[in-house]
């Protein structure tokens, strides 16, 4: 196997080391592999570039401080050192991460190389009496199959590597496609910025949920749909998970909360005074102005705040729950309802569940759909029943089946949702289901 090595350059490389931890640095990595690529052609058989990220650094930084983190950091470069071999160049190209060059070499040994590095680094580092045990992610990427310049080969690398650290999968190819993917969301973004700001594409589909008891309307939820000029309707699931951690989930809730509400007022001449349901991010909760941006729109409209339901995912809300309780319990307060959705798919033990100021759980449609085996009604009966003793009221979601419906209504269920009942539907058409439906009343 050929690394780029230390004979292989011959400049005075121990006058370029970091002082603090004895290794190359970025600059020294450019130096040593721009010379093997000119104008977008390689000059040797083959370049590899593998990258290798520690998680654990910023840790040891912030508790014990900058010189036993740098300790730990040559810990790290001495064990890849000693695997590699002391004639082959490591470098340290950033904080967390190292790079080694590959010339004239399959990609077949470079992952053989890097499954035997994340071997060796899962062993502690013990520096100065402690023991540190770190996570590494490697990237792989090569060229010219990969880039076409050295920015880009580090490019593809360092996203190799983060994939890998997402997926949990410890080292990672470079994968085309799920690069067009990561900048296919990019101008999405961009796109949803623009479509916000002029108040155009976003739109709101309603689905019906009904008593089952009564078989009576009892209420809405309202669901984003983007209707892009180039693309048509985008499926949330295409947008949602990647806006949701950006600035613009706070104005795209806005928009869905505004628009609903403004519908629900309209709906009220054709008789309709159900509930409003509407889906609520945790990661709105970092929004320090949320609470009055959400009240100058809610105080603003004619319904009442019984009404309006807010739901929010089981796993969202662990992963935040001291300020989504804090949250959650203002609104609560206020006279809204608070959903847990998608239940029995998350971490929540039944002390937590206790503890949380919701009135209505959603049984996840997983369980819904999968009632005809004995594990799916078991745990759709056993979240009635939990429901039940806790004085909350259930939601069974994605109803598709006049035997789901009615195994529901056996197990005890409050309400229902789905595509046997309805699906999701634009105002206009709503507007019509509400009239044919009209002689069922609401619940």
């Amino acid at each position: 196997m050929a690394f780029f090595t230390k004979s292989t350059n011959t400049r005075d490389v121990s006058a370029e080391r970091d002082s603090r931890t004895k290794l190359l640095s970025r600059n020294e990595f450019y130096r040593d592999v721009n010379p093997l690529i000119s104008d977008g052609k390689l000059l040797i058989e083959s370049l590899a570039l593998m990258v290798i990220d520690i998680e654990g650094f910023d840790f040891i930084l912030r508790t014990f401080g900058p010189g036993q983190r740098d300790n730990v950091i040559e810990q790290v470069s001495r064990r890849i050192q000693q695997l590699i071999g002391n004639d082959h160049v490591l470098y340290h190209i950033t904080q967390d991460r190292f790079a080694l060059i590959y010339c004239e070499v399959n990609l077949a040994e470079v992952e053989k190389m890097a499954a035997k590095l994340l071997q060796s680094l899962k062993d502690p580092f013990e520096v100065s009496g402690v023991a540190y045990n770190l996570d590494g992610y490697i990237g792989l990427s090569s060229f010219p199959d990969d880039a076409s310049s050295v920015s880009e080969l580090v490019r593809t690398a360092v996203f190799a590597c983060d994939k890998a650290r997402r997926v949990d999968g410890r080292y990672m190819l470079y994968e085309k496609h799920q690069d067009d993917k990561e900048r296919e969301r990019f101008y999405l973004l961009l796109d949803l910025e623009k479509a916000l700001i002029n108040d155009a594409e976003i739109e709101v589909a309603y689905q019906p949920q009904i008593n089952l008891d009564t078989g009576k309307i009892y209420g809405v939820e309202a669901l984003c749909r983007w209707r892009h000029p180039k693309h048509g309707i985008i499926p949330p699931g295409h947008f949602l998970p990647f806006v949701e951690h950006s600035p613009l989930m706070m104005p795209l809730t806005e928009k869905i909360l505004r628009t609903s509400l403004a519908d629900t007022a309209d709906w009220d001449k054709l008789g309709f005074s159900g509930s409003l349901a509407v889906n609520l991010s945790t990661t709105l909760f970092g929004v320090p102005d949320m609470m009055d941006r959400f009240s100058e729109l809610l105080d603003a409209s004619p319904i009442n705040a019984n009404r309006i339901h807010f739901e929010i995912t089981e796993t969202s809300v662990m992963e935040r729950r001291n300020r989504a309780v804090k949250i959650l319990s203002e609104l609560k307060s206020s006279g809204y309802g608070i959903a847990m959705d998608d239940f029995g798919t998350g971490h929540s033990s039944l002390a937590y569940i206790s503890d949380l100021p919701i009135d209505t759980i959603k049984i996840d449609m997983h369980f819904v759909q999968n009632m005809d085996k004995p594990w799916g009604r078991a745990i759709v009966g056993a979240a009635s029943a939990l429901a039940e003793n806790l004085n909350l009221r259930t939601c069974a979601e994605g109803i598709e089946t006049e035997e789901q419906l009615k195994a529901c209504e056996e197990l005890g269920v409050s309400f229902g949702q789905g595509y046997f009942i309805g699906k999701p539907m634009f105002r206009t058409e709503l507007e019509g289901w509400l009239k044919t439906n009209s002689a069922a009343g609401v619940a």
